[in-house]
């Protein structure tokens, strides 16, 4: 790269871009953002980080079960980790602007494969560009498509979202999501005033567990295995951002649709047409200090549905309210109290009581989390979740699991 490549550019222009959620700063980070390393790489146009993650969940109502009695996560000890390496280049030394080669891998095991299943995969090989007076962003390669669109991350922030709570009704219709990448291409249109369109075609996820798809492609780099289809994404949004007097709010809808036939609940034949249709909302409401705009109360809402005949999970509801930086001293904390309700399909219970099992019909939860910035790049989330039907079937009883986690960006 020319010595005058980088002229009025920063290394925080190699950090994730046009995703859902924000990474912290590199100078949040083990390694910083002035070490000798990241100089090096950066005056070559590339860089290397690292995410490591860790997770121990358990249920405080019960004692744990046999491993072969587990329905849910939690109802024995869980702990499991993640590493994800990030290798990010940029091409202006091979004459495109704003454009970047972007390659993670994720590494992952946990005591309960259902719920994390062991993987070494590419998570994500893809190339960003900007263009159109930056308004306009193309992604095309491999890509888990989920940190793309909806936004389910509480806050914004990769380190410091909620824990335990999740809809999972868009993996349910086919959204590529680590650790298993699908080839894609993504196109967001900044509109005006910070409303926008988005839209994407993705190589449709394999129906079923991802323990499963994983033992078709265990690298993550397979492009059209027999038997996926299409998934097709369309996403409307409104996005501002705090300033000093102004409150952050992103309101944002979508549909998605996938045509891969799946194995129908009700009549066990094989069906096309499931999609997913979601609308969420959060807003700012209190904003205590001008200076630092983001530092303040929201309030959030999520609603979801998918075709009930297709579909374990075929409603979602979440209401959330959260406080960004809770304490002046504190400026990267964040606490929030999140309730949410999934409804189970009724073709699914339908079956399950002719197979003579029990079930929920629902289930219901409030947690409530806070996550600390211990040091720079080094994070801990401390969570409390009741969970009123924590499996479909069997019917156990409701429970209430503890949930730390961690987060070390280096």
């Amino acid at each position: 790269m020319p010595a005058d490549a980088n002229e009025g550019r920063t290394l925080e222009d190699m950090n994730l871009k046009g995703g859902t959620a924000d990474n912290p700063s590199f100078a949040d980070s083990l390694f910083g953002g002035d070490s000798s390393f990241r100089k090096k790489l950066f005056a070559h146009g590339m860089l290397f980080r690292m995410q490591a993650s860790g997770d121990y969940i358990q249920n405080t109502l019960a004692a744990p079960v046999w491993s072969s009695e587990q329905n849910y996560t939690g109802q024995r000890q869980f702990g499991g980790y993640s590493l994800n390496p990030v290798f990010t280049a940029d091409l202006r030394q091979l004459g495109l602007k704003k454009t970047q080669l972007d390659i993670n891998g994720e590494l992952q095991q946990a005591s309960w494969g259902p719920a994390q299943p062991t993987a070494w995969t590419v998570s994500n090989l893809y190339i960003y560009h900007e263009f159109g007076m930056d308004r306009s962003e193309l992604k095309f390669g491999y890509l888990t498509t989920d940190f793309q669109f909806i936004g389910l991350q509480v806050g914004g922030q990769v380190a410091s979202g909620a824990q335990g709570v999740y809809a999972v009704l868009p993996y349910e219709v086919g959204l590529a999501h680590s650790p298993l990448p699908a080839p894609a291409i993504t196109f967001k249109f900044k509109i005006d005033k910070g409303v926008y369109v988005k839209g994407a075609v993705q190589r449709a996820a394999q129906p079923g567990s991802t323990e499963s798809a994983l033992g078709r492609d265990g690298f993550g780099l397979r492009f059209w295995p027999k038997g996926d289809e299409r998934v097709l994404i369309g996403e409307l949004g409104l996005k501002r951002k705090a300033a000093d007097g102004v409150m952050q709010q992103w309101i944002r809808g979508g549909y998605i649709t996938n045509n891969t036939k799946y194995t129908s609940l009700k009549t066990g034949e094989k069906k096309s047409g499931n999609y997913c249709a979601y609308l969420l909302a959060d807003r700012e409401l209190w904003q205590p200090d001008g200076a630092h705009p983001g530092r303040g109360i929201y309030a959030g809402a999520s609603a979801m549905v998918v075709p009930a005949d297709l579909d374990t999970y075929r409603l979602y509801y979440e209401g959330r309210m959260y406080y960004s930086a809770p304490f002046r001293s504190r400026p990267d904390d964040f606490v929030s109290l999140v309730a949410s309700y999934t409804a189970h399909s009724q073709d699914k219970i339908h079956q399950l009581i002719k197979e003579g099992k029990s079930y929920w019909r629902a289930s219901d939860s409030l947690t409530g989390s806070y996550t600390m910035h211990m040091r720079k790049g080094v994070y801990m989330g401390l969570g409390l979740s009741y969970v009123n039907g924590p499996a479909v079937t069997p019917k156990v009883a409701s429970a209430l699991t503890f949930t730390a986690q961690t987060s070390v960006f280096f």
